[in-house]
């Protein structure tokens, strides 16, 4: 008897320890589970993910890499509690990145690209409404990516990737700012609206205004309870 052709489901690749290790530091840092200036251990982080040591390591140079936490071979890791300057150096760099993505794509969009990009908002503007702020930070990643993806620029793409946990983690404190979320999403409708249009310069204007809106509002909480204290 011959074997017949087997129709069996693709499996789906399951998530490596690192990944769901990095996944869960990083979702405990942005919702304050782990506050900045004190010193965790590897091994009690281990324990408390129940997870060998190995993967947690490489989870924290990961994180390390990207700026989030300092860490500090075989003792542990600290939060990065990022000072003025940081800050605007940070945004100038993002904001650098985000004004080059609306020059390459807005003369390129179609309808359909613009589709995506809609419901990509129509669901950050849900979750915005629901205030739950881990939740708006995914979202505001999300859109911003998705206009960097129009692109397809690997090098765009990766830049913004590369800054976007430092971007997540200041984000975070800007939302602390009274409805900066529902502000935020105003602003994302500004430049949707304007790209709707092929508005180069209304989607740059409403982009460059977006992202010195939110520098302004993660420097008013810095100059409100000091650089070194994200914790309040």
């Amino acid at each position: 008897m011959v074997q017949k052709n087997l129709n069996l489901r693709t499996l789906l690749p399951v998530p490596s320890l690192k990944n769901m290790a990095l996944s869960t530091i990083k979702e405990a840092i942005l919702s304050k589970k782990l506050e900045p200036e004190i010193m965790y251990t590897e091994a009690a982080l281990s324990n408390g993910l129940g997870i060998s040591r190995t993967p947690v390591r490489e989870a924290l140079i990961h994180l390390a890499s990207r700026g989030l936490i300092i860490y500090f071979p075989r003792k542990g890791f600290q939060i990065k509690s990022l000072s003025q300057k940081e800050v605007e150096n940070l945004f100038e760099l993002r904001l650098a990145l985000e004004l080059t993505i609306i020059r390459h794509i807005t003369p390129n969009l179609t309808e359909a690209s613009l589709g995506k990009i809609e419901k990509i908002w129509a669901r950050y503007s849900r979750v915005v409404q629901a205030r739950n702020p881990l939740e708006s930070i995914r979202a505001n990643g999300e859109f911003h990516l998705a206009l960097a993806y129009l692109t397809e620029n690997v090098y765009l793409i990766s830049a913004l990737e590369e800054i976007r946990d430092l971007t997540d983690l200041v984000s975070v404190r800007s939302l602390e700012v009274n409805s900066r979320a529902i502000e935020a999403a105003g602003e994302h409708e500004k430049i949707l609206a304007e790209l709707k249009r092929r508005s180069m310069r209304g989607a740059l204007q409403q982009m460059k205004a977006h992202i010195q809106t939110t520098e302004e509002r993660v420097l008013m909480r810095i100059r409100n309870w000091g650089h070194g204290d994200w914790k309040k």
